[in-house]
């Protein structure tokens, strides 16, 4: 069982115990189960998977940090830090769809390569949610 916490600016989207967590890291897609090695890694855009009594929670994440360490009790802590991170409820595939679109039109409209270095993160962090909100999209 992990402790886990996921935090963004805005809010706090998890504080609970679970079975498991799997999150993309810019070392590649980790699972985290209790008794994990202590860990510091940097989060990249992707789904991150929680699992709580068989079931697993999507999430669309972008950006971010996973601190991984025994717990006192016999349990191990994670904590996540994100800029951003929406479950999969409440990803609107249209609305995501969207804003990717207002990104790309946005970038091709600026020819600074200070602006473009904005604009890709924020299309990443766009095409993100659509891959994701497709993944989950009922039929």
């Amino acid at each position: 069982m992990l402790k886990l916490k996921v935090v963004t600016p805005d809010k706090v989207i998890v504080d609970e115990i679970v079975d498991n967590l799997s999150i993309p890291t810019t070392s590649g897609m980790i699972t985290v189960l209790n008794k994990h090695i202590a860990l510091v890694s940097t989060i990249k855009a992707g789904e991150m998977t929680i699992r709580k009594g068989g079931a697993g929670i999507g999430y669309s994440v972008y950006k971010g940090v996973v601190n991984v360490r025994p717990h006192r009790k016999g349990l191990t802590e994670v904590v996540v830090l994100l800029e951003r991170g929406e479950s999969v409820d409440e990803l609107d595939h249209d609305r995501a769809e969207e804003a990717l679109a207002r990104a790309r039109a946005m970038a091709e409209e600026k020819e600074d390569d200070v602006d473009f270095g904005i604009f890709e993160g924020l299309i990443e962090k766009e095409v993100n949610r659509v891959r994701v909100a497709m993944k989950y999209k009922k039929h």
